[in-house]
């Protein structure tokens, strides 16, 4: 249980636990980072992105506009599906190489990967067990709220865009509630960290 994946509605703070888990010793890989990198000018999906979607795409230094495409892709199920034909498997290969290097380094090293759409995308189904960060309600459409500088109801219209977390949490290995303070949070995050080791190496980290 080495190759981990990690994923969780918006606003549920991903990041903060992937920050954690590094400060504990374990590795981290964003793929939202890693879609970037993957679009960026002699990145690996850039030249099949240019290709289908067009030169509209690109801004003045041939960079490709994220939000534009987004726009494109947003209300067209046909061209969403290409364009996710193109990204994920440019970015799988990406990570599995990242991995790679990691694990070159460091035999008993633990890798987290996480992603917004981990569950929805079937990605989920690559790691050897899954996290689902979570927390209440409210916290989350707060978070949101904060976060964005938006309306309650659009904080709320964003999130019943996704997954429901009942569905979500039917695909856990391990599950971190966010739903408290940070001190409360890095409790949660440790007591999966401790898990973890104790499964792979028989070994409690105090």
């Amino acid at each position: 249980m080495r190759n981990i994946g990690m994923t969780g509605g918006i606003g549920c703070g991903k990041s903060k636990v992937a920050e954690i888990f590094e400060s504990l010793g374990f590795y981290t890989i964003d793929s939202d980072i890693t879609s970037r990198k993957v679009m960026e000018i002699n990145g690996p999906a850039y030249n099949q992105i240019v290709s289908y979607f067009g030169k509209d795409i690109l801004d003045e230094n041939k960079n490709i506009i994220r939000k534009k495409l987004g726009s494109i892709v947003f209300n067209n199920k046909e061209k969403l599906k290409v364009l996710e034909n193109i990204v994920h498997p440019a970015i799988y290969e990406y990570e599995r190489k990242k991995r790679a290097a990691i694990y070159g380094k460091d035999s008993k090293s633990v890798v987290i990967t996480h992603a917004a759409l981990m569950i929805e995308s079937g990605s989920y189904k690559n790691y050897d067990a899954v996290i689902i960060v979570t927390c209440n309600k409210d916290v989350q459409i707060n978070r949101v709220m904060q976060r964005d500088n938006i309306s309650i109801s659009d904080a709320e219209k964003i999130i019943s865009c996704q997954m429901a977390q009942v569905e979500r949490l039917k695909y856990a290995d391990f599950i971190i509630d966010n739903s408290s303070n940070i001190d409360d949070l890095k409790k949660e995050v440790k007591r999966v960290y401790d898990l973890i080791n104790e499964i792979n190496y028989g070994e409690k980290h105090n």
